[in-house]
């Protein structure tokens, strides 16, 4: 099914731009944003717009052959040029994918070599705490009183 912008369907059926910008912004009818150029346009597919609107004048079959035709052509221009293209830019994005994978692997095997050293340290910890003598509660001599309890009069 051929897509087409919105103002060639403005051109083709008998509706304008601004009724079919509001029946894609209402979901009225669906359509694709398209990135070309640094700009972004909407693309309607020609089944969406003939189950709503009719063709100015012409018969309809012929149309639609024509824009399916005009498409195609369009498809061929384009597939020529970008299947090269389009290659060395999977290329290049598998090599990055792979270096990411083998970055992800080294920060994964850092990750595990630095918990054991923590886990390590941890246990060495523990044993120190062990060995240290348990400090002893310290009582209060009988005649000396604290800063807080003088000032409080305790």
């Amino acid at each position: 099914m051929p897509l087409i912008s919105i103002s060639r369907a403005a051109k083709l059926y008998d509706v304008s731009r601004p009724t079919l910008q509001k029946a894609l912004k209402d979901g009225v009818i669906s359509g694709q944003k398209v990135k070309a150029g640094g700009s972004e346009s909407w693309q309607i597919d020609t089944a969406e717009l003939a189950r709503l609107y009719q063709l100015r004048g012409g018969n309809p079959g012929n149309e639609i052959d024509r824009i399916g035709q005009s498409l195609d052509v369009e498809k061929q221009s384009y597939s020529g040029d970008l299947s090269g293209e389009l290659v060395k830019e999977v290329e290049t994005l598998k090599a990055a994918l792979a270096q990411i994978k083998e970055d992800l692997d080294q920060e994964r095997e850092g990750r595990v070599r630095a918990e054991a050293v923590r886990d390590e340290r941890g246990r060495i910890i523990d044993e120190m705490m062990k060995a240290l003598p348990r400090p002893t509660e310290q009582v209060a001599e009988p005649g000396k009183r604290g800063f807080w309890a003088r000032f409080l009069g305790r």
